[in-house]
């Protein structure tokens, strides 16, 4: 993995091409041109399968392109509930081999795709301010260590040696080697990229208005009318991230999804000395130092949601708690100034699963979105063209991923 500034700049797909007029007929329309729906691009083009993607706006510019670009792989605050029963366990002993899986494609893409992703493999921090806290960090590395996921818990003198840097006031520490980040503002483009050169087409400015369902006769199942003209596809892949429940309910499903606006700070240029990333389990904290010696501080504090197509923007008080957090695990922060905010989109599901696979109440439509959607993006795009292209009538994809759960 590169462990310098990331030097590659994505080539980017031609305007005539991404103005281009749309085709009469397509085999898969791929709605959203994030990081899910040009990963999906990518790997049905590999695959030999025709596709068209639309996104409505610009390439990455939405939520996956605004988040910070930390892989997470140890089980974090969102995905813990007050029940510590067998079936939650369960549930997060297959969502840290989920995020397994996710790791090992991260470690190779930069190899799948020929370019820098700025993919920093540094080791991440997961901090606990109380006993009570602590207590969560050591359950949860019981379930990461049967599911295969390395994590180590440091309290004391330990924790001190290890993180120095950290408050000493802390009650402990997790640390998993495995974890990182990449540049968000590259992967999506280069994604799009690569599907392009293997004959994807991409239409920019071509927001999806209705889709009609036809009848089970015609061997096009769907005709998807555009701000640009219609397209008929006899598959739809619904991969509009926060936006991935308006395209459903056009074709009538109602999916077990939310979203909410996030706020995001980066900070001046500082001496570098913080190589893991750092999230908190008990409160919303994610930490990390780039390349260019800046802090990003995020981990969920809530954004002022805004009608598309303005963006959502910020609220001081998510500044100053997020802020106040991070002064207290990293207490150098005091010194260093604010220099800029924003405010992306977090998408996710009541139950905190990914969203994938083929629906059965409306065969051919198809849904990719995961509420880690950096992290796991690439994996669950591979599973589903996977899932898509495979002649096997094995299931590929775990009931529980499936789009018409709960329904």
């Amino acid at each position: 993995m590169h462990s310098e500034v990331p030097t590659f700049s994505p080539p980017l797909v031609a305007q005539s091409d991404l103005q281009g007029p749309l085709p009469k007929e397509v085999d898969v329309l791929i709605v959203g041109g994030g990081l899910l729906g040009s990963a999906l691009a990518y790997y049905l083009s590999v695959r030999g399968t025709e596709v068209l993607l639309v996104e409505r706006g610009e390439l990455n510019r939405e939520a996956l392109g605004t988040n910070a670009g930390s892989f997470h792989f140890q089980i974090a605050l969102h995905q813990l509930t007050a029940s510590s029963s067998p079936e939650e366990e369960k549930r997060l002993y297959r969502e840290v081999k989920l995020q397994l899986d996710a790791a090992r494609l991260w470690g190779e893409l930069e190899k799948e795709l020929d370019a820098d992703l700025g993919v920093h493999t540094t080791g991440g921090l997961m901090v606990a301010e109380t006993e009570e806290e602590l207590k969560v960090l050591r359950d949860k590395q019981r379930i990461e260590e049967m599911a295969g996921l390395e994590t180590h818990v440091m309290t004391g003198s330990e924790m001190t040696n290890f993180a120095p840097y950290l408050s000493s006031e802390l009650a402990g520490i997790a640390y998993c080697p495995q974890e990182g980040h990449a540049n968000p503002l590259v992967v999506a483009p280069t994604y799009i990229q690569r599907a392009h050169e293997r004959g994807a087409q991409i239409r920019t400015h071509c927001g999806v208005d209705a889709i009609e369902v036809l009848d089970n006769q015609n061997p096009y199942r769907f005709e998807v009318k555009t701000s640009r003209g219609s397209v008929k596809c006899r598959r739809i892949v619904d991969a509009a991230g926060a936006w991935t429940g308006d395209i459903a309910h056009m074709v009538g499903l109602r999916l077990p999804m939310g979203s909410e606006g996030l706020h995001v700070n980066v900070t001046e240029p500082a001496e570098y000395f913080l190589k893991p990333m750092v999230q908190h389990i008990g409160k919303r904290l994610t930490l990390k130092q780039t390349s260019n010696n800046t802090f990003i501080i995020g981990g969920g504090w809530p954004a002022r949601k805004e009608i598309y197509p303005k963006r959502y923007s910020n609220f001081w008080d998510s500044a100053a708690g997020n802020i106040a957090i991070a002064v207290r695990v990293l207490p150098m922060l005091r010194n260093v100034k604010l220099v800029r905010t924003w405010a992306g989109i977090w998408s996710y599901t009541k139950d905190f699963a990914p969203l994938v696979g083929e629906s059965a109440l409306v065969p051919g439509f198809h849904v990719a979105m995961a509420p880690t959607g950096f992290t796991l993006g690439p994996m669950i795009a591979n599973l589903l063209a996977e899932s898509m292209t495979s002649e096997s009538k094995a299931e590929l994809i775990p009931a529980a991923y499936l789009p018409d759960r709960g329904m």
